[in-house]
């Protein structure tokens, strides 16, 4: 009966001593982490030439982005979890162990969810008046991407631009706003998600559904406001 009180205690010493401690090998960075372990899982893949953004340590969908194209590109499991396998291959690293309350406080999930699932169809051919996988004009994407996440958004990009809150300064842009074009005709005739780092994923009725800059010469003169739908 000693020997086996004292077995438990130790168990009991171990389990209290092993809890708070999260072991590297274990250890997963992933979509709405953020520090400095993500500073240079951002870093690495700017070095590499998959990351345009800035790097904030904030891992965002962009970045989650250029991790699955690395980890296609290197052979490794291309889900935009970054383990050691990943971390090691980005950065020449061991991976570092996770800090509890690494998670960034305050990130949209609902924004997150739906720049995903738009930038799941990159690649998917523009097709004037087309609302679905099998071709998208610019706001029958957002229409369609949005409806998947449960949110009905008019059909048309002059209709987009007239719900949700206006977002005046583009430094007031989250990921999630809508940003609106004048482009063919007056008023709002062109429709994006806004990604972040000055990015907003659309449907190009050049290059089908892509990612452009708000910078881009093309876009920058004809920026015509943005609405907060989230």
């Amino acid at each position: 009966m000693f020997g086996r009180k004292h077995l438990v205690g130790a168990l009991l010493w171990l389990l209290l001593c092993y809890c708070p401690v999260v072991s590297a090998a274990s250890t997963q960075y992933v979509m709405g982490d953020a520090g400095p372990p993500v500073v240079q899982i951002q870093s690495g893949l700017k070095s590499a030439g998959y990351y345009g953004g800035q790097i904030d340590g904030k891992f965002s969908t962009m970045t989650r982005q250029a991790v699955i194209t690395f980890q296609k590109d290197v052979g490794l499991k291309a889900d935009g979890i970054v383990e050691e396998k990943t971390f090691k291959a980005l950065t020449g690293k061991e991976i570092p162990a996770k800090a509890a309350s690494i998670a960034q406080p305050g990130m949209d999930k609902n924004a997150d969810k739906i720049l995903a699932t738009a930038l799941s169809y990159r690649g998917v051919k523009y097709r004037f008046g087309g609302a679905t996988p099998s071709g998208f004009d610019c706001s029958g994407f957002v229409m369609y991407v949005f409806n998947k996440h449960g949110i009905k958004l008019p059909r048309t990009a002059d209709k987009q631009f007239e719900i949700g809150k206006p977002i005046k300064v583009k430094n007031d842009l989250k990921p999630g706003d809508l940003v609106f074009f004048e482009t063919y005709e007056k008023g709002a005739s062109h429709v994006g998600i806004y990604q972040g780092n000055g990015q907003f994923v659309h449907a190009s009725s050049s290059r089908g559904i892509t990612v452009s800059g708000l910078s881009d010469a093309y876009y920058a003169k004809r920026y015509y406001g943005a609405r907060r739908i989230l």
